[in-house]
Order: C-alpha cells, then sequence, then structure tokens
C-alpha cells in the first residue's frame, strides 16, 4: 500500500487484468478469460479489504487524499468503465449464442415435424 493509503499497487494491476480480460474476450480465448477471475476476486476483495475498517465500515477518505491521489482516482474510475465494458461483451456474445441455439433448436424441431411418417399422417 502506498504512503497515502491507497494501495496503488493493486489498482494498477486490477487495470492490467480487466485489459487482459477484454482481449481474452475480443479473440474468445475463454479458458484464459476463466483463469483471470480467480485473481480477479482475489484483487477485489483485497481492495474491499482496504477500504473498510475491522468493523465493516467504510474508512473515511478527506477530499485532500483525493485531490493529492487523482491518479488513482482516475484510474479507479477507468477500470469500473472497463468492467462495465467487458460485462457489455459478454452480454452480447451471450446473446449471440442464445440467438445460434434458439435458430438451431428452431430447425432441429421443423426437422423432426417433416419427417415421412408426419407427412404420412397429414395426408390422411
Amino acid at each position: 500500500m502506498s504512503d497515502s493509503g491507497i494501495p496503488s499497487f493493486e489498482i494498477q494491476a486490477l487495470h492490467s487484468l480487466l485489459e487482459k480480460e477484454f482481449e481474452f474476450l475480443k479473440t474468445q480465448d475463454f479458458k484464459a478469460f476463466e483463469g483471470l477471475q480467480t485473481r480477479k476476486q482475489e484483487l477485489l476483495q483485497y481492495l474491499l479489504d482496504e477500504i473498510t475498517d475491522d468493523s465493516g465500515e467504510p474508512v473515511t477518505v478527506s477530499e485532500e487524499a483525493i485531490r493529492e491521489n487523482q491518479t488513482l482516482s482516475d484510474l479507479l474510475i477507468q477500470c469500473r468503465n472497463m468492467q462495465q465494458r467487458n460485462e457489455l461483451l459478454i452480454s452480447q456474445k451471450l446473446e449471440a449464442i442464445q440467438e445460434v441455439l434458439g435458430t438451431l433448436t428452431y430447425q432441429g424441431e421443423s426437422v423432426k415435424r417433416d419427417t415421412y411418417e408426419h407427412l404420412n399422417k397429414k395426408k390422411r
């Protein structure tokens, strides 16, 4: 942790991890993406532990500390935006997969309906 009490190394590590996560999502390397999730959870838990005291109450940070650490504040905002971007990409990929599965399921049902047995029953 830095002298000001803000865990700058961990924030920078989270930023790098979120960037890697996005690259893995773009290239559809889901195994590597999943491999990052444990480390991401560890970093988030560490940061959460750092901003709360032993009673679980948030630690009060002065405006002066925020001003002195504007770079870290900006980095945290970037991390939030990157996380949202990654969530959006995941949602889009899931939606595309669901559409493909829906199309395949629908095509499978139409094949079942048009078997010879069903055609004979329709003629009678």
